[in-house]
């Protein structure tokens, strides 16, 4: 099963799931993306600081 076809037979189910409960499956879709952005945001912040730290580091070194 490819990819795409593991991710719409994820999303039939939530949509499935959201008209059993009464809840807006638009709505839904919408904060799991938001999720997703945070997720990545928070990953890309700690690459950063990871490479500013390296670079500090370096720099640090350099200097004695």
């Amino acid at each position: 099963m490819s990819i795409k076809e593991i991710k719409d037979k994820q999303m039939f189910e939530l949509n499935k799931q959201c008209e059993i409960r009464g809840v807006d499956f638009t709505s839904m879709v919408k904060l799991l993306n938001s999720e997703k952005v945070k997720k990545l945001q928070k990953r890309n912040h700690y690459i950063q600081q990871t490479i500013d730290a390296e670079i500090e580091k370096s720099l640090n070194h350099e200097d004695k």
